[in-house]
């Protein structure tokens, strides 16, 4: 039977290297191979003969445990393994397969990289892309200074490949951390194999939330590497507290710190973490103090708070107390100390209409059906779970009032709400005496492959034929840009007799932006209008525009015609009239 899972575990790194024609066939066909499995074992359990043998061989595998220990951490490591390498070379494709279609837009690729940059060199988190202004802190935007997890990739790997290759790094680290953690737990057990370790280790393998996370190139997949290590961290100091033996004074402090560290780095990866954090803990939190209150557990209140009587619910309290302090910061105090009205950012987004171009928010039906679909890719112990299921309810919650539409059907980055707590909630399933028959499994497993196949992004395409952009003026633009870089390179290295202040400045188009070289400092072609206060930076600043090289519903031809044209402040000499694109130099 364990070579059953294993097997399975190993679909979503078929799909990475296979075609995409056979993706939903693929997924579909497992899908009701397991159905059929379900049904055959619910057959089989009505019809069987040996009744005294039903509760155990369905909770249960027929497993040996000196077997296990032989084989499952090969098969869990052949499983790993291919995981993370398949994932390298979908990765490698779907990078390559997004910049040659010129799909790296500046306002999410570009604007990420060149804060992450700025991080690296020592800048902070300045921003050209995120501000009214020419320049500014990022942290006005998104208080996530965590991100800076992610800028040695940027400031390492060349021609602007940096964010790619750490977001998809951070990826694979979490699959891998996540399932260490369910294959530990399953050794720690003493008993037969455990399907609810069988049922995780290929909701992990072949997780669509996360993957969405991973394949957007946001700064967001650090919600979900952090988190593991905040709620591991938590986990082993409430198995330290509650251990019978006796632990040294210095262990537990280290601990109490590394859980806090662990703690504001989880909070510092966005803003609104700690939002999320305090609605999942909520409900266990209160549970807790109805037992505590009922059951007469405490006779004041130096008896909640007391770690010695009772380790675990004190460790809850300084954590919501934590959470609750750093949220009052950032948004409420950090505002006022930078004078900004950034605190009500959070609920304007939430709130924020959308062009009727956009994919609109859909009915309460299919809320509850995207509900239902998170919950089927956790697992089934988040329904065994009643605090926890309410937690994640309430976190839902917010996707379902928000009107943003990704947001509200919780697509790309927009699950990193949600994927850390659906983890731990597997984790805590897996550590309590909670059983599941086979059947269920082999139910739940159906419905996860089947989702899976629905969504006609998991895995995203790294080829196809449809084209965003005319072929033969994207032949000539690709003709152009050797040209461009040639120019800016050679003109800046002329200027160096000039001992200019800082690289060249150069004011490009959205989907030009990636393929500028590196050597220079990118800015959108929107701050244009601010030419005189960038252009003091150095005394090498250009314009890099392909006006008809644009998609009309995203960016209007007429709109970057505008922007150049209304913005002629500095005299202005044209170095290149290319094909497509022009290169324009202010003086």
């Amino acid at each position: 039977m364990v070579y059953l899972f294993f097997l399975f575990s190993l679909v979503t790194s078929l799909l990475f290297v296979s075609p995409k024609t056979i993706h939903a066939p693929l997924q579909k066909g497992v899908s009701l191979f397991f159905l059929a499995l379900c049904i055959y074992t619910v057959w089989k359990k009505k019809y069987s003969t040996f009744k005294s043998d039903q509760n155990h061989q369905f909770h249960k595998i027929p497993f040996t445990i000196q077997n296990q220990k032989k084989i499952l951490p090969y098969l869990v490591g052949i499983s790993g393994t291919c995981f993370v390498l398949a994932s390298t070379f979908h990765a490698y494709q779907l990078t390559n397969f997004l910049a040659g279609s010129f799909l790296f837009h500046d306002a999410d690729y570009i604007g990420i990289s060149d804060i992450l940059l700025s991080v690296w060199e020592g800048k902070g988190f300045e921003s050209h892309y995120y501000n009214e202004k020419f320049n500014g802190s990022y942290l006005r935007h998104h208080f996530a200074p965590g991100m800076f997890f992610l800028s040695p990739f940027v400031g390492i790997v060349p021609n602007r490949y940096g964010l790619a290759v750490g977001v998809f790094f951070f990826y694979q680290l979490a699959t891998i951390l996540w399932l260490y953690w369910v294959y530990r737990l399953q050794q720690k057990n003493n008993e037969n194999l455990s399907l609810k370790f069988l049922l995780l280790w290929v909701i992990l393998t072949n997780q669509l939330y996360l993957y969405r996370i991973g394949s957007s190139f946001h700064f967001e997949i650090l919600v979900v590497v952090i988190g593991f290590f905040f709620f591991f961290q938590w986990e082993h100091l409430k198995s330290m507290a509650t251990s019978e033996t006796k632990t040294q004074i210095k262990t537990k402090y280290f601990r109490f710190c590394f859980l806090g560290l662990s703690l504001l780095f989880f909070l510092s990866q966005k803003e609104d973490v700690g939002i999320y954090l305090l609605l999942f803990l909520l409900p266990r939190f209160f549970l807790e103090c109805y037992d505590l209150f009922v059951g007469k557990k405490i006779q004041t209140w130096k008896d909640l708070i007391s770690f010695q009587k009772q380790p675990t619910f004190s460790i809850q309290i300084v954590i919501i107390g934590i959470t609750s302090l750093y949220l009052v910061y950032v948004f409420f105090l950090y505002p006022y100390l930078i004078q900004s009205n950034s605190h009500f950012v959070w609920s304007k987004i939430l709130t924020q209409n959308y062009h009727s171009s956009f994919k609109q928010v859909t009915s309460v039906t299919k809320s509850v059906q995207i509900f239902l679909e998170i919950i089927v890719s956790g697992g089934i112990g988040i329904l065994q779970l009643v605090p926890e299921s309410f937690g994640m309810g309430f976190i839902y919650l917010t996707h379902f009032f928000s009107l943003r539409p990704w947001h509200h059907e919780v697509y790309s980055y927009y699950s990193y709400s949600i994927v850390p707590f659906l983890f731990y909630s597997g984790i805590l399933w897996l550590k309590s005496e909670k059983q599941i028959s086979l059947p269920i499994v082999f139910l739940f497993l159906s419905c996860l492959f089947w989702k899976n196949a629905m969504d006609q992004h998991f895995p995203l395409e790294t080829e196809s034929k449809k084209f965003w952009y005319d072929q033969s003026i994207q032949s000539e633009v690709v003709e152009d840009l050797p040209k461009v870089n040639a120019i800016l390179i050679s003109d800046s290295n002329t200027n160096q007799t000039k001992v200019p202040k800082k690289e060249p400045i150069v004011f490009s188009q959205y989907n030009l932006s990636f393929f500028i070289t590196e050597k220079t400092k990118l800015y959108p072609l929107e701050h244009l209008q601010n030419q005189i206060e960038i252009c003091r930076e150095t005394n090498v600043c250009y314009v890099v525009i392909a006006p008809i090289f644009t998609d009309e519903k995203l960016w209007p031809k007429k709109r970057i015609f505008e922007l150049f044209e209304g913005s002629k402040i500095l005299p202005q000499n044209k170095i290149l009239q290319g094909k497509q694109v022009e290169v324009w130099k202010l003086n």
